[in-house]
């Protein structure tokens, strides 16, 4: 296997760690793999980050390339995606999340039919927005070769989704096979794993089953979790919409909530990587659960606008437990066009912009960004979303004309990027 080094700077560098470093015509020296040679099966790394011209100097025989009113940092994580729904523009009901529910149920095999090209269109559309992993939620394995073919780096949740305790194993069966079928695809780059649909959809015999798979495999671990009011209605009363739900919908006698709260969230105790999504209906003791064992929350504003009327409150973070160590870490998705307008990483960033004006701006695109690289590469388990030595050689260029005179980096970026110029994946120069 052959590995050059190469140098890639800008006019901005944004290291995205915890005190989010901005350097001013700052480098990075990578490793940059004959990928002919070792295709999927080593990691590249990133070996040292600083001042570009003296990085130039000490390693003279590094390819070099620098980008005036350039913005560098980590590709861009968009932890919650799926891509299966991709084919979906207006066939939905936004406004309620039951309405919305019923409307997929409707109209769900309209829109999974052919989806090769709407897959292979939302794909393009996370490289052209400077995303380079994913949180890929597959409830059937459509996505499945497309993902793992693309030039993406793919956590590729197999999602497990059944109530009626009739048909658990053959459900079990069939979320097996997929599972295993993506473990034969394990590499750098794609990565298996599993997700539990939501403790509304989700029985508890079924979850204890894909929980077993997941601890055998040591997967990270997905769930949808309190997106709804009718969700914390069912799970503390047994009433509301979903009671009608499964009662008219699908003729269940007498139905019941398989879990309370605290019940689905004990599930994963001990666990790592479990990531949320959602959590828009979490009261402060269910907050504390998650902090103590360290659960992940992914946020996708849009979505959440569309179906529920309301966003994560950012003040979980600060209101109760500051310090630093028991911080919630809080990523950033896009969800599907299930639930969107479309899935670019750049434009959920741009909103959240407008959706948090109580918070001050030039804080609040820190950490939209920060959302959108290392917390959401911690959330995935995957060592990047920084750029600091060891970490995934996953990079992106962006340009912003006239930055090298702003001193608000990092809302000029969110607010005026558009695509990417230069990207890096694994050494791997992609765009």
């Amino acid at each position: 296997m052959v590995r050059s080094q190469k140098i890639i700077g800008a006019s901005r560098v944004f290291i995205c760690d915890e005190g989010f470093c901005i350097l001013k015509d700052g480098g990075v020296l990578y490793e940059s793999l004959d990928y002919a040679q070792s295709g999927d099966l080593q990691s590249a790394k990133i070996l040292a980050v600083g001042d570009y011209e003296n990085l130039t100097r000490t390693y003279p025989n590094a390819q070099k390339e620098f980008w005036h009113n350039g913005v560098l940092l980590p590709t861009l994580v968009n932890a919650h995606i799926h891509f299966e729904f991709s084919n979906n523009a207006t066939n939905f009901v936004y406004g309620d999340f039951g309405q919305w529910l019923d409307s997929v149920i409707a109209k769900r095999d309209d829109v999974l039919s052919d989806i090769t090209k709407s897959v292979s269109q939302a794909i393009d559309s996370q490289l052209r927005s400077g995303v380079g992993l994913v949180g890929a939620i597959s409830s059937y394995g459509y996505d499945m070769e497309a993902l793992r073919k693309s030039a993406l780096r793919v956590v590729y949740f197999c999602e497990a989704m059944g109530s009626n305790p009739s048909a658990i194993d053959t459900l079990f069966s069939n979320f097996k096979a997929r599972l295993y079928q993506s473990m034969e695809y394990k590499n750098t780059r794609f990565i298996p794993a599993v997700a539990l649909h939501s403790p509304y959809s989700l029985h508890h015999i079924y979850a204890k089953y894909v929980l077993q798979e997941a601890k055998k495999l040591q997967t990270p671990i997905s769930a949808h979790f309190l997106e709804s009011q009718h969700e914390q209605e069912w799970l503390c009363h047994g009433s509301g919409y979903f009671y009608n739900f499964f009662a008219h919908t699908f003729g269940v006698p007498n139905p019941k909530p398989f879990y309370t709260i605290q019940s689905f969230l004990e599930q994963f105790v001990g666990m790592e990587h479990v990531l949320l999504t959602h959590c828009l209906f979490a009261d402060k003791n269910v907050l504390e659960i998650m902090r103590e064992n360290a659960y992940n929350i992914v946020t996708c504003p849009r979505s959440n606008r569309l179906l529920n009327n309301t966003y994560l409150p950012l003040e979980i973070n600060t209101k109760t437990m500051p310090q630093a160590h028991t911080l919630l870490n809080i990523a950033l998705g896009t969800d599907g066009k299930s639930s969107n307008a479309d899935v670019n990483i750049l434009e959920e960033m741009r909103f959240m912009l407008f959706a948090y004006p109580h918070i001050e701006l030039n804080v609040l695109a820190t950490q939209i960004l920060q959302m959108a690289t290392r917390n959401g590469a911690k959330a995935l388990g995957i060592q990047g979303g920084i750029l600091e030595h060891g970490y995934n050689a996953d990079m992106v260029v962006f340009e912003i004309p006239d930055i090298e005179h702003s001193c608000q980096e990092a809302l000029q970026c969110i607010l005026h990027v558009k695509e990417a110029k230069r990207m890096i994946i694994n050494g791997r120069e992609i765009i």
